[in-house]
């Protein structure tokens, strides 16, 4: 991931899936070919099987089953599983477009059919205590981004020593919260920050909000470094994950507010900057001659200099020097408008 500029992960999860093998790949690719032109620097998928991530009786979502979707999840997971075959072919088409590849596992065997095609591996927020799964990414000696949903401080601590116990080193971890869609006032951005100074790694927002900008924008604002955000070509397509994703015109208006944040963050040094030269020597207030001085004339304020703008003026010193110059006398001629200089008194 690049150190110096936002690392934006457009979350394709289970929207490729169209009914066919052949209507499938298309939509991946589509998807793909959106995110890319979006400018986003990662497309990722879901790589799981329904026997190794949910009980056989697990029933159904209660937060699918309000949005129509009333199937036992296990069913809904079988479903929406991609096939391993498909991962080789995704990868090759990310690269033709310009784009990592990136698919989160959901278990062991999973990660090892992700592992040949990533750079990064993604863990889920409900996989953070998943210890097999934590130790494969550890072993792989990638980075590894990891969410946070539902969890509380201890659950990160503990998947965060896991890692490095089993030799991982390079995390991020990603604040998040399970809700989709996620209302703006439970993003708790500022958790970024909390987790940053808590545990020292780079941060950054999976964002499940249906607004495109106001929590990726405000995340980098506060120091994320990774942004992730669910996307579809369109919301009325089935399926439990299109109705809260962005759009792909909404996903490129994200990554325009992304790198305009990143533009208007600077480098947080106070300092006078290029851009503000002109009128610094234009409008900036100073020690000016209000009217024409004579060599030997005592300078006093209100008579013949003001704290005044120069404008095409030569700008005078600074006003705290005033109380050195009132009543010495002028060692030269100053016109009207002129600035007092050193050496002028």
């Amino acid at each position: 991931m690049p150190a110096d500029r936002t690392f934006i992960i457009a979350e394709a999860g289970s929207n490729w899936r169209s009914g066919t093998p052949a209507r499938d790949m298309a939509m991946a690719q589509a998807l793909i070919r959106a995110a890319a032109d979006a400018g986003a620097d990662a497309v990722k998928f879901q790589t799981y099987r329904a026997d190794s991530v949910y009980v056989p009786n697990a029933g159904e979502s209660d937060y699918l089953a309000h949005a129509g979707i009333k199937e036992p999840i296990v069913k809904i997971f079988e479903d929406l599983a991609m096939p391993y075959d498909m991962l080789p072919t995704l990868a090759a088409f990310c690269a033709d477009c310009g784009v990592q590849f990136m698919s989160s596992p959901f278990s062991v065997a999973d990660a090892r059919a992700v592992d040949p095609f990533v750079r990064i591996h993604k863990i889920a927020s409900y996989e953070i205590s998943h210890s097999r799964l934590i130790e494969f990414a550890a072993k792989t000696g990638k980075p590894l981004i990891l969410s946070t949903g539902a969890s509380d401080e201890d659950d990160v601590a503990w998947a965060l020593d896991h890692f490095r116990a089993h030799g991982g080193t390079d995390l991020t971890l990603m604040q998040c919260t399970a809700r989709y869609p996620a209302p703006l006032d439970a993003l708790n951005l500022r958790a970024i920050a909390t987790l940053r100074q808590r545990f020292g790694v780079r941060v950054g927002l999976s964002d499940h909000s249906r607004d495109p900008v106001t929590g990726p924008a405000g995340a980098v604002a506060l120091g994320a470094s990774v942004i992730e955000k669910h996307f579809t070509l369109h919301n009325d397509l089935p399926g439990p994950d299109h109705a809260f994703a962005i759009t792909p015109g909404e996903l490129a208006l994200m990554v325009r507010a992304i790198r305009g944040m990143e533009q208007a963050l600077g480098s947080g040094e106070i300092c006078v900057l290029d851009q503000e030269q002109e009128l610094r020597a234009f409008a900036r207030r100073g020690l000016q001659a209000v009217r024409d001085i004579k060599k030997g004339d005592a300078l006093r304020e209100g008579v013949n200099i003001a704290i005044m703008r120069p404008g095409k003026q030569r700008p005078g010193l600074h006003p705290r020097h005033l109380p050195e110059i009132e009543g010495k006398p002028a060692t030269r001629d100053i016109p009207l408008g002129d600035g007092i200089q050193p050496g002028d008194f």
